[in-house]
């Protein structure tokens, strides 16, 4: 369908004699919703006619909106008329509402925070400009491709806004706003201030990570009488979450709006933590208050107890209790950091590497695939020590001076294991290039951080570091490791900004106007 094309049921009606309405994509309580061409500048917009709204009402969103210029916020373009409506013409988003992806299971942690994060630097420009958007929720919020605008989220339908300055629209002790999402001090009437929109939006992250709002209840007298009480801690639901991160959302549903941080506070924090959340697994709608472990959880728990149980097979069975152990010390820290159980590969994978005169190539794998920051340590020491394991037992590369080659019964003797093969682990040198690995893949994570062109540039500078490093260590049989690292580094870049694009790549991409929640 060509611009300005209506589709099949639509009229095509010229509305202000400039917005041609071409699809219907929305209705709620306060009206109806189009997809409509702009034949004055030729570009799709969204055109919210409203029905049932005083015109007062109509007129506030608008004063609420042109006070506002921001990436996260929804432009509004026009106000008008339409055969005695108000009409209201604003940007056409690309995406869905927060609601609408969460139920489809379309956001993973990272999304929702890197979301939040947005949101609440859009409600940080419209504190500082008298402005308080009064209902902040999950239906209110549109997720669109971060590639078309540098954005993931907008926030839209600042319809009951409070606006410094202007006349007040509700009667001292009437409650405007979605009960569900609405701060204490809202829900009692009383005037509001920037607080309580970050209650809101606290609330619409805990309800995106966990699958369920605390407070909504079965009616809305159910829904009233929770208002007001603590909130279980986001701890209970999502103890895998960072600690400061669960503070921050505890902080920001405190009941008494002078104990909760204010939004610029709130955006800086979560933006931090975008870099440590999952950004592999998809968060599951959950099913009730006592079903909440995610089927991620579910994984990484299988992945646990499988291995425990083939080394318990070596251990006992088999025989090779020496084996079992090397394998326990040296698979563990994968198996239990990382979120992704295929992440631990990544230990052993160090030995053909190793072999082959690419072991730098190792710490640049881990910083791409290992998720957070302390996995990236635990599984860069580890990965060391087993590229030293696998030299000393395989012969599987140089071992530089730091491990000799492993006994004859090693494999099957748990105490001989140990005192010839794990023991010289500890061994100064051998310390120092597990903690070398362990920096450089955590050193590598942070600049895949940076803007692909200026982490490039710092990649290089890293594989320098660390193939001169390497060559530093016993009696640097493990130099010239240059080339390796510069590959690695190199290609962790491109799959970082490959995941980047994926992830903010329009991917069959509903077309819904930021007016839509407030229809």
């Amino acid at each position: 369908m060509g611009d300005g094309e209506a589709q099949p049921g639509v009229t095509a009606e010229l509305v202000m004699e400039r917005f041609r309405l071409l699809e219907r994509i929305g209705s709620g309580g306060m009206g109806v919703v189009y997809r409509a061409f702009d034949e004055r500048l030729q570009r799709e917009v969204a055109v919210k006619e409203i029905e049932r709204a005083r015109p007062e009402r109509v007129l506030r969103e608008a004063q609420a909106a042109a006070r506002l210029n921001h990436p996260a916020i929804a432009t509004l373009y026009e106000l008008g008329e339409r055969e005695g409506r108000a009409v209201l013409v604003s940007e056409l988003v690309q995406g869905g509402t927060l609601d609408e992806l969460a139920r489809n299971g379309e956001l993973t942690d990272r999304d929702v925070a890197q979301a939040g994060a947005d949101l609440a630097e859009a409600l940080a420009h419209a504190h500082e400009r008298g402005v308080v958007h009064r209902d902040v929720k999950p239906q209110n919020v549109m997720v669109r491709p971060a590639g078309s605008g540098g954005r993931r989220a907008k926030l839209m339908d600042f319809g009951i806004a409070s606006v410094a300055g202007a006349p007040t629209l509700t009667a001292t002790g009437e409650v405007v706003g979605t009960l569900a999402y609405m701060a204490p001090e809202q829900a009692e009437g009383e005037a509001v201030g920037p607080p309580a929109d970050v209650y809101s939006l606290a609330l619409t992250l805990y309800e995106a990570w966990t699958g369920s709002n605390p407070v909504a209840g079965a009616t809305p007298a159910q829904t009233a009488r929770r208002i007001g009480l603590p909130v279980p801690s986001l701890a209970e639901y999502r103890p895998d979450l960072p600690e400061g991160l669960i503070e921050l959302i505890d902080a920001s549903l405190s009941a008494d709006p002078l104990e909760r941080p204010g939004a610029a506070e709130l955006a800086q924090s979560l933006r931090a933590h975008v870099p440590d959340l999952d950004d592999e697994y998809a968060l599951p709608a959950a099913e009730g208050p006592g079903e909440r472990r995610s089927a991620r959880g579910l994984v990484r728990v299988a992945a646990l107890v499988g291995a425990a149980a083939c080394v318990a097979v070596l251990a006992g069975p088999a025989g090779l209790g020496g084996l079992a152990l090397l394998l326990a010390v040296v698979l563990a820290p994968g198996r239990i950091l990382c979120r992704n159980p295929l992440a631990a590969l990544l230990t052993p994978a160090a030995i053909p590497l190793g072999a082959v005169g690419a072991l730098s190539a190792v710490p640049a794998l881990i910083a791409a695939c290992a998720g957070r920051t302390p996995a990236r340590a635990a599984v860069g020491g580890a990965s060391f020590w087993a590229y030293l394991l696998g030299a000393s037992i395989l012969g599987a590369g140089p071992r530089a001076g730091l491990l000799a080659s492993a006994p004859s019964g090693w494999a099957s003797e748990p105490g001989t294991a140990a005192h010839e093969l794990l023991l010289p682990l500890l061994a100064p040198q051998a310390l120092a290039g597990a903690a070398l690995f362990a920096a450089a893949a955590t050193a590598l994570g942070l600049i895949l951080r940076l803007h692909p062109a200026l982490a490039l540039v710092a990649a290089m500078i890293w594989a320098g570091g660390l193939a001169a490093a390497l060559a530093a260590l016993g009696n640097g049989a493990l130099g010239e490791q240059t080339l390796a690292a510069v590959v690695a580094a190199a290609g962790a870049v491109a799959w970082e900004a490959r995941r980047r694009g994926r992830e903010d790549g329009p991917s069959q991409p509903l077309a819904t106007s930021p007016l839509h929640g407030g229809a």
